[in-house]
Formats: structure tokens, sequence, C-alpha cells
């Protein structure tokens, strides 16, 4: 299994449940330099993690610190394992956006910038909802393999993301909107399917 990490940009996002993030996920929040600690909830559901959790604390109140700072360990990260999947958590949409789309769609990388731990990790829920192994997780990983078959065999494929939207819909009707937007951001994340000035492009 790929190594996940999900970087927190914990001056933008301070709403973080780490209940819901999957067991196999490293966590790192960076704080801005007003925040000076973790607040006494969110640092008792840290404790049980040990070494999947950690975080960092920016001293200088400049703009940008802290996506700089991100940037520098998403870099860092992905030299040291290229097949890493990155999460980054924040809702600075101009900061991260061209990043992420140069990365995931030049570079070939599984990078992707959401705006919540649920966005990031819908198809997971709380990791004691579903253990390695639970029928959901199961279930999640055969319509993945399903749709990657499904996509080699189709000649016609869509030129646009809504279009690549509608045809998950077409082909998995019994899904939810949730699992479906899952089983896309995935298809994206891994390189399968890269988007580039409005067009999409396949990657099977």
């Amino acid at each position: 299994m790929a190594e996940r990490i999900l970087l927190v940009d914990y001056e933008n996002v301070q709403a973080v449940d780490l209940g819901r993030i999957p067991e196999d996920v490293h966590i790192r929040f960076v704080l801005g330099a007003k925040q000076k600690t973790l607040p006494a909830e969110l640092s008792m559901q840290a404790q049980p993690l040990g070494t999947r959790f950690e975080y960092v604390g920016i001293k200088d109140v400049q703009p940008n610190a802290v996506d700089f700072c991100i940037a520098f360990y998403l870099g860092e990260t992905l030299t040291r394992n290229p097949k890493a999947e990155c999460v980054v958590l924040s809702k600075d949409k101009k900061g991260f956006d061209p990043l992420v789309r140069h990365l995931a769609q030049e570079r070939g990388l599984s990078v992707r910038r959401v705006n919540s731990v649920k966005e990031a990790f819908p198809a997971s829920g709380k990791p004691s909802a579903a253990p390695p192994g639970s029928h959901k997780q199961t279930a999640a990983r055969d319509h993945y393999e399903r749709l990657l078959d499904l996509l080699k065999k189709e000649k016609l494929r869509p030129a646009k993301r809504k279009g690549v939207d509608n045809m998950l819909k077409s082909w998995f009707p019994s899904l939810s909107a949730d699992d479906r937007q899952a089983l896309t951001q995935r298809l994206f994340g891994d390189g399968h399917v890269r988007e580039a000035d409005g067009a999409v492009t396949y990657h099977l």
C-alpha cells in the first residue's frame, strides 16, 4: 500500500476531526505564528496516534509563510517517496491549486488539495467503522478496479471533467454521490486521468 500523508494548513482550517482519518495516514499540522498551541480536544485526539501525528509551528508572521512550509514538506515527501499519496487540507485555492495541478498533471504525482477531512477521505469514514479488510473497504476497492477495467475497454472517453462525472453516474447508479466522487478523485490522484486547460487525458 502506498504511503499516505495529510498536510494540514491549520492556519486556514481548524475544524479537523482526527477520528475520521484512516489508520494508515500520517498527519502533519503546520501552525501559523499566532497559533501557539493546539486546542486541548485536538491534543487528546492526537495523543493515541503516536508517531503518525506531528506538528510544526511557523515563528514569523509573514504572508504565505504556512503555504511555503507545506510546499516544502510536500516536496520533501515526494522526493523521498514519489509513489506517496499526498493530500493538502486547506481552503487556499489560489495558493495551492497551481502547485497541485502541476505535480499531478505534469509530473504524474498523487497530490490533491481538499477543503475538509471528509473530502480527503470520503470513502473511508471513521477507522473504527471500516477496519482493514472490512466489507466497505473491499467494496470500494472492487468498484475502483471495475472502473479501471471499464475505462480501458471504453473507446469513446469523455474529454471534459463533467463528462467523467456523468460517465461514473451511468456506470455506478447505485453508488452515492460521495462514493462516486471518491472514485473520481482517486482516478485523478493516481494519475490515470489528468486535466489541463479544461481537457482531460487518460493514462491507463
